[in-house]
C-alpha cells in the first residue's frame, strides 16, 4: 500500500501535474490571500454563490471520479472541471481576468502537456485493411486488438495499460496490435464499434483466436448496449480471458530453437584452448 502511494506521489511530480493542480486551485489562492486579494480585487473574501460554486464542483468531482482507473485518471479529471470553474469565477470578476485565465491554460497545455508512457511495450501499429488480412493470415495465433482514437482521453489514459500488458503477455503465439479507429472507420465499423465522439466504446479491446472474435472491452448486455468499463489491469485480463489465453498458448508456443554448437556447426570436435596446451 505504501508502495503504491509513494510511485503515485511520484508519478504526479512533474511539471505538468504539479501547475494542473495549481491552475485548478488559483482562484481560491488569490481572492484570498494577501497581497494578491487587494490588489486584484479588493476583496479577500469568497461570496456566498462562489461558495455554492466550490460545493457544486465538489460534488460534481465524486460523481465523475468515483470509478477512475487510476489515480493520474482521477487527478486529470478533477482539475479539468475544476478549470472550468475557475474560468467562470474569472470571467465573473471581468472579462480580462476570464481571457487571461484561459490563456494561462493554453499555455499550459503547450508546454506542459502530460507525459508520454516511456515504459517497455510490445504491439504492433495497423493501417486499415491490414489488420484484416493479418488476422485472415496468421490464425495460429491469438491476437489482442486494441482500437483507439488519437482525440479520446479516454484512449490516452488507456495507452500505459495496454503498453504494460502487451509487454507482459506477449509470446510468439500471443501478440498484440493497436488501430486507430478514427482514421478508419470502416474498419471500426466491420467490428461493431463506434467512433463517434459520443461513443462509449472507445476505447475497445477484442480477443482474436483462429482470425474470430473470442472476447471484448467493452461488452454489449442482453439488449445490444454497451455496457461503460472501467479499464484496470486485473479486471481487463480476467474479463478478456487473457490469462487463460496465455496458458494456452505457452503450451502451444513454438519452441525456440537452440544455438548449434561448434562441433555441431563444423562436424569436427573444436578444442578447447586448454585442451591444446596439453597436446
Amino acid at each position: 500500500m505504501l508502495n503504491d502511494i509513494l510511485k503515485a506521489v511520484k508519478t504526479i511530480c512533474v511539471p505538468h501535474y504539479l501547475t494542473n493542480v495549481l491552475l485548478c486551485v488559483i482562484y481560491f489562492i488569490l481572492k484570498t490571500c494577501q497581497p494578491f486579494c487587494t490588489l486584484l480585487f479588493n476583496d479577500c473574501q469568497l461570496e456566498l454563490k462562489e461558495w455554492e460554486w466550490l460545493t457544486f464542483l465538489g460534488c460534481i468531482i465524486v460523481i465523475k471520479t468515483r470509478k477512475q482507473a487510476n489515480f493520474i485518471s482521477y487527478i486529470s479529471t478533477a482539475c479539468m472541471f475544476g478549470k472550468v470553474l475557475n474560468f467562470l469565477l474569472f470571467f465573473k470578476q471581468g472579462p480580462f481576468y476570464g481571457l487571461s485565465y484561459g490563456i494561462l491554460c493554453l499555455l499550459h497545455l503547450i508546454f506542459c502537456p502530460e507525459p508520454v508512457y516511456s515504459g517497455p511495450e510490445n504491439f504492433t501499429y495497423f493501417r486499415g485493411i491490414n489488420l484484416v488480412e493479418e488476422l485472415e493470415r496468421d490464425k495460429k495465433s491469438t491476437w489482442v486488438i486494441g482500437f483507439y482514437a488519437a482525440w479520446s482521453p479516454a484512449c490516452i489514459s488507456f495507452a500505459p495499460l495496454f503498453a504494460q500488458i502487451s509487454s507482459e503477455y506477449a509470446l510468439t503465439n500471443l501478440k498484440f496490435g493497436k488501430l486507430d479507429a478514427s482514421r478508419y472507420p470502416e474498419i471500426a465499423k466491420k467490428y461493431n464499434i463506434d467512433t463517434s465522439t459520443w461513443s462509449k466504446q472507445l476505447p475497445t479491446v477484442i480477443l482474436f483466436q483462429e482470425g474470430k472474435e473470442k472476447s471484448r472491452l467493452p461488452y454489449f448486455d442482453a439488449k445490444n448496449r454497451v455496457v461503460k468499463y472501467f479499464f484496470q489491469k486485473e479486471n481487463m485480463t480476467r474479463d478478456l480471458g487473457l490469462n487463460d489465453a496465455y496458458q494456452q498458448c505457452k503450451k502451444t508456443a513454438p519452441k525456440e530453437k537452440k544455438a548449434k554448437s561448434p562441433k555441431e556447426l563444423n562436424g569436427t570436435e573444436v578444442k578447447s584452448p586448454e585442451s591444446k596446451k596439453k597436446d
